[in-house]
């Protein structure tokens, strides 16, 4: 089952005039974003306000297959095809736009942010004050 959602709202199986009101509302401040997918997993995605212009993301299953409108000024007509013919099963709405890959890069841990990084820092320190005690 497709859910459309905002910051604020949801709406199970949304038809085309939910859609369109609901992209319409997007308004830069307090919602700027919608979502329409069936999981947290397959999904497509508009950020952005009527006045600036939309960003569009979808994934479908994993963040190997996550994808970006190459252009981030769509129009609100652009942006409410994708997602109308996304509803309604339509597969031709990723030709409505071009996307590019978003490659997926793993957050980096610094050594010494780690749980063994602090012992051995701390260890060290220990080890250092010890000696210079011992002088």
């Amino acid at each position: 089952m497709l859910t459309l959602t905002t910051h604020d709202t949801a709406f199970d199986r949304p038809d085309d005039a939910t859609i369109a009101k609901v992209l319409a509302s997007l308004d830069g401040g307090r919602n700027i974003l919608a979502t329409l997918g069936e999981s947290a997993f397959t999904y497509v995605q508009a950020a952005g306000s009527v006045q600036s212009g939309f960003t569009l993301e979808y994934q479908e299953g994993s963040l190997e297959r996550y994808y970006r409108s190459v252009r981030q000024d769509l129009r609100l007509g652009e942006a409410t095809e994708v997602f109308q013919r996304y509803a309604g099963g339509d597969t031709g709405w990723r030709e409505a736009v071009q996307w590019e890959r978003v490659v997926f890069q793993p957050p980096s841990t610094s050594w010494s942010s780690t749980w063994a990084g602090m012992v051995t820092i701390l260890l060290l320190v220990v080890v250092a004050l010890w000696l210079w005690l011992r002088r």
